[in-house]
C-alpha cells in the first residue's frame, strides 16, 4: 500500500499565508524522511478557510527540487475548460515529470465548491463532459506524436506536446470519484480513483472497491491504463502518542469536515451530477465516536489503532491511501506525521524489519520446539537404519 501525505496549507486567523507554506514544506521534508510514498495537494480557489494552495503546479517544482524520492500526486486538477484548458495541463504535468525525473502524476476532477465554480462562470451541468474531454485529450496529446481531438468542448488539429513527459506510456492518471457512478466512469476509462470524502461510512467505500475492480475487468480498453485503487481519509488522519490525546487534538478537525462540506447540499440541487452530495446533509458531524471511528473520513489514534484503521483498508484490497493532514497546529502536525512514519507505515511496507518482543519471539519458539523435536527423531530414525544398512 502506499501512503500519500495530503496538505491545503489550511491558514488559521491570525497566521500569514507565507508563514503557513514554510511550515508546509517542513512537513513535507519530514514526510519524505519518514517513509511516505507521495505528496499532494487540491486545487482550491477563493477558498475561505481549510484551503490555501490554489497553484499546486507552482508549489510542486518547488519542493521537487528539495526531495528525492517523494512522488507528487495533484489531488486534483480541476478540469472544467474555464478553470484549466486540458492541453495546458499536459504542458504542465510533463514540464513537471521532466523536473521531477518522473515523480508526479496527474489525479482530476470537475470542482466541488460553488466559490470556485460560480468565480469561473462553470455551468455545474457541463463540467462533468468537460472532465471526461479534458482527461481523452491529455491522454492523447501524452501517447500520441501528432495529436489531434474533436469534441463538443475541445477541437484541437494536429499539434506536437512539447514539451513531453519522462514516464511511459504517460504520468499515472486518476480522477475523484465520491459516487459509484464516478466510481464506474473512472474504472471504464481505465483510470484510477480516489475514492471516499462523504463521511458516508466504510461499507460505501468497500462496495466502492469492489465496484472498480468488477468494472475495470469487464471493460475494454482504447488507451494504455493506469488503474489504482485509491481511498481518501479527507476528515484527517492524525497519530499522537495516546489514542485520548490523539482525539482531544483532533476535535477541532469536526469543524474543519463541516466547512468543506458545506456546499455539497447546495451542488446536489444545482445538477443532477452533483445529486449523491447530498447526503451530507444527514451527517452529524458532532457524533464524536461516529465520526471517528465509523465514517471513513478519520484515522485518528496512537500508532497501534492507526494500523488497525489502514488494516480495514488493506482487507479492502485499497492500493493507496490519501491522509490528510492539515487543519492543526504545525508542532501537532509534524509529530503525527513521525509517528506514523516510524510506526505505522512501516507494518505495511517492512513487516519484516519490524522488531517484536521478546516475549512473542519466545513464545513462538516454545510452540515450535515439538515440530523440531519431531523432525529431529524422524532424522534420526532415518539416519540410524541407515546406518544399519550399511553395516549388513
Amino acid at each position: 500500500m502506499d501512503f500519500i501525505l495530503m496538505s491545503e496549507g489550511d491558514t488559521p486567523v491570525g497566521l500569514t499565508h507565507e508563514h503557513r507554506y514554510r511550515e508546509l514544506v517542513e512537513e513535507v521534508l519530514l514526510a519524505e524522511r519518514v517513509g511516505f510514498d507521495a505528496f499532494g495537494s487540491s486545487e482550491q480557489h477563493v477558498a475561505l478557510g481549510t484551503a490555501s494552495v490554489s497553484a499546486p503546479e507552482v508549489l510542486y517544482p518547488y519542493l521537487m527540487a528539495l526531495t528525492s524520492r517523494m512522488r507528487f500526486i495533484h489531488l486534483v486538477t480541476l478540469l472544467p475548460t474555464r478553470m484549466n484548458h486540458a492541453l495546458r495541463v499536459a504542458e504542465r504535468v510533463a514540464t513537471e515529470d521532466i523536473l521531477s525525473n518522473g515523480r508526479v502524476e496527474l489525479g482530476t476532477g470537475r470542482g466541488n465548491t460553488t466559490l470556485a465554480l460560480r468565480a469561473f462562470e462553470v455551468d455545474p451541468s457541463e463540467n462533468k463532459a468537460q472532465w471526461r474531454e479534458g482527461i481523452e485529450l491529455i491522454r492523447s496529446a501524452f501517447l500520441n506524436d501528432v495529436f489531434s481531438y474533436v469534441g463538443e468542448h475541445y477541437k484541437v488539429p494536429p499539434r506536437s506536446l512539447v514539451p513531453k513527459p519522462l514516464q511511459g506510456p504517460y504520468p499515472p492518471i486518476s480522477a475523484a470519484a465520491g459516487s459509484p457512478s464516478s466510481v464506474e466512469t473512472a474504472a471504464s476509462m481505465g483510470i484510477g480513483a480516489i475514492m471516499g470524502g462523504l463521511y458516508l461510512g466504510f461499507d460505501l467505500v468497500e462496495n466502492m472497491v469492489k465496484l472498480y475492480d468488477d468494472t475495470l475487468a469487464a471493460t475494454n480498453h482504447p488507451y494504455p491504463i493506469t488503474p489504482r485503487k485509491m481511498v481518501a481519509v479527507a476528515g484527517g488522519m492524525h497519530c499522537a502518542e495516546t489514542t485520548a490525546q490523539a482525539r482531544l487534538e483532533a476535535k477541532p478537525l469536526f469543524e474543519m469536515a463541516k466547512l468543506s462540506t458545506d456546499a455539497y447540499e447546495r451542488l446536489s440541487k444545482l445538477s443532477k451530477d452533483y445529486a449523491y452530495m447530498g447526503a451530507v446533509k444527514d451527517i452529524d458531524f458532532t457524533d464524536e465516536e461516529y465520526m471517528f471511528e465509523r465514517s471513513q473520513g478519520f484515522m485518528v489514534g496512537d500508532p497501534e489503532h492507526c494500523i488497525e484503521h489502514v488494516q480495514r483498508y488493506a482487507d479492502m484490497g485499497v492500493e493507496a491511501l490519501v491522509l490528510r493532514v492539515d487543519s492543526l497546529p504545525h508542532d501537532q502536525l509534524m509529530r503525527s506525521i513521525e509517528l506514523f512514519g516510524k510506526y505505522v507505515i512501516p507494518r505495511f511496507k517492512h513487516p519484516r524489519n519490524v522488531v517484536r518482543s521478546a516475549d512473542d519471539i519466545l513464545a513462538e519458539i516454545r510452540a515450535a520446539r515439538p515440530a523440531h523435536e519431531e523432525a529431529l527423531r524422524q532424522f534420526n530414525d532415518t539416519h540410524n537404519l541407515a546406518q544399519k544398512e550399511t553395516v549388513r
